[in-house]
């Protein structure tokens, strides 16, 4: 046993090396991570962070994997996964409190089930709750911020409670290298019967704007005043393909992995988008997804 893997289960935490980190995206691709950890406690994920901070091991917090794009290459460090308490749900009244490992469709039936009206826009976010929070979430119009009432997070063993948020679009609520422990949800009372419609009213507007398959959600932000999507279509990119990768038919900002594609492949359509889209219109596109592992390969071209 590593002595990293030995001071990281000594915390109570379960480590395992080399993880394959393609079966922990949505997407479906990515290379190996070097260890992956997951930890069911706040008092468990403060000592694992103080063990990585004093040995200088780099970590990141992997949720549904919905969201992130893992190079061929994997990562170096050590993906952390929330569980336990950690992904735990509960009603208080007009509040809904969720640890930042809880999913994000689990946290709106959670308040559909309740009558608690607010978060119906979540609904088919295939996050979790703590992604939602480092990405302010966001559907038909409405976003994560408007109903946020406060976060609790852990960095480096320090906890921390915010209750303000500068609430950029698709920009982080809380600072970059803090891990979401908890949240709290401030909603309104409805009829569930009401709350449950409105549900299948998005879910109906979803499989009819958005494709199916392994996708990772929309690619690009869409730039001020207009939609990624539309533009990547101008383009003339709908159905293009790289390897086993393609841009949708469907919806031009969805990336579709048919079962071969690499992170390689990914890439190579989202750099040639954001291209295409710059010459056509002079927009610069900025990625919506997490890209991961890519350090030391050449600079992205939107940097």
């Amino acid at each position: 046993m590593s002595p990293l893997i030995e001071a990281i289960s000594g915390t109570g935490a379960r480590v395992e090396a080399s993880v394959p980190l393609h079966a922990h995206t949505t997407w479906r691709v990515g290379g190996p991570a070097d260890y992956m950890a997951w930890v069911d406690s706040a008092g468990v994920l403060a000592e694992v962070l103080t063990v990585l901070h004093g040995r200088g091991v780099g970590s990141m917090v992997l949720g549904n994997g919905s969201n992130v794009l893992v190079s061929d290459r994997g990562y170096r460090g050590v993906v952390l996964r929330l569980s336990g308490e950690l992904a735990d749900l509960s009603v208080d009244g007009e509040r809904v409190i969720a640890g930042g490992g809880a999913g994000l469709r689990a946290a709106v039936e959670a308040a559909a089930k309740a009558g608690l009206t607010g978060l119906e826009f979540a609904f088919g976010i295939p996050g979790t709750v703590g992604g939602a929070v480092m990405t302010n979430a966001g559907a038909f119009s409405s976003s994560v911020s408007e109903c946020l009432l406060s976060v609790r997070t852990l960095a480096a063993g320090e906890s921390r409670t915010r209750e303000r948020f500068e609430a950029g679009y698709r920009e982080a609520l809380v600072p970059n290298g803090e891990v979401v422990v908890a949240t709290v949800f401030a909603l309104a009372r409805d009829s569930a019967a009401g709350v449950r419609a409105r549900m299948a009213e998005r879910a109906s507007a979803r499989r009819a704007s958005q494709p199916g398959g392994a996708t990772a959600g929309s690619v690009f932000k869409n730039p001020e005043g207009d939609h990624a999507g539309r533009l990547i279509d101008l383009c003339g990119l709908k159905g293009r393909r790289e390897g086993g990768a393609r841009i949708s038919e469907v919806h031009a900002n969805f990336i579709v992995n048919d079962g071969s594609a690499s992170a390689s492949d990914i890439r190579t359509l989202m750099l040639l988008a954001a291209e295409e889209v710059f010459q056509r219109f002079g927009v610069r596109l900025e990625p919506e997804v997490s890209l991961v592992g890519f350090e030391g390969l050449e600079t992205e071209w939107w940097d």
